[in-house]
């Protein structure tokens, strides 16, 4: 083979999110999660996982538009997009499912989804982990040569019977071993970022961590907002306009 094509072939198969692209993505979960209106009590920093990273990149490789049914103990955001990925977008338009978001009520407009938003701001998901692919072809999705971005979380947020958050003055309910930062709840000696799950024990989460747990096992669907959906995707007339006629992008449920 050319020299040109066994290069190429092996900058697409090592391709991955780079630091800067993983700070985009961990700085825009923060920025709406301190901003959610009303305030949260309860609000969790995030912090980035490499173990959540390799989990979600293994499964952006595999080019599916559809749920990881092997993520176990794991929230999952997916999202699809062309010619380019745009990766402050894709965050925000998780977090602009937020307008059909009812908290008092932990409705949802009929026909719409909002299981993005509820994941990006649930209070007791405190890690993050996110990979890329450019996919030749996504299974499930018609359009051609597009990428995809999977996001898993931990602990999983979208529990039933629960709201993303408390509603109440910022950083009012932090968990013992935490101090409030820009209406964050922040590990006192905060490890910053890029960090591993093995190294970030944080003592002061096991309580709910464990409430997770229980409800998990009570929810052996890990039951969502909304189900799961696919299809044509959307078009969307934004900052790549540029590029093509139009940015092509679709965002799946968790």
């Amino acid at each position: 083979l050319p020299p040109l094509f066994l290069l190429l072939t092996a900058l697409e198969l090592s391709w991955s999110l780079s630091d800067e692209e993983k700070k985009i993505i961990l700085d825009g979960h923060n920025k709406y999660r301190s901003g959610v209106s009303p305030p949260a009590m309860d609000m969790l920093k995030m912090s980035w996982d490499t173990e959540l990273e390799a989990f979600a990149q293994a499964y952006a490789e595999k080019c599916i538009w559809d749920h990881n049914k092997e993520r176990g103990r794991r929230g999952e955001n997916l999202f699809a997009m062309a010619p380019t990925l745009d990766l402050e977008f894709a965050v925000e338009d998780w977090n602009g499912e937020e307008k059909y978001y009812n908290l008092t009520t932990s409705t949802c407009v009929p026909g719409q989804m909002c299981g993005h938003y509820t994941q990006v701001v649930w209070a007791s998901t405190h890690q993050i982990g996110c990979g890329a692919k450019f996919c030749e072809k996504i299974d499930g999705i018609e359009t051609e040569e597009m990428y995809l971005l999977v996001c898993n979380y931990y602990p999983p947020g979208n529990m039933k019977g629960r709201k993303p958050y408390k509603e109440g003055p910022s950083c009012s309910q932090c968990p013992e071993g935490r101090v409030c930062v820009n209406s964050l709840c922040e590990v006192e000696v905060d490890t910053g970022y890029p960090v591993s799950s093995l190294t970030t024990e944080d003592p002061a989460l096991l309580e709910s961590s464990a409430l997770d747990t229980e409800e998990l096992e009570t929810n052996s669907d890990q039951t969502n907002m909304d189900q799961p959906t696919a299809g044509a995707p959307n078009t969307f007339l934004g900052p790549s306009l540029f590029l093509l006629p139009s940015v092509i992008l679709v965002g799946l449920l968790l």
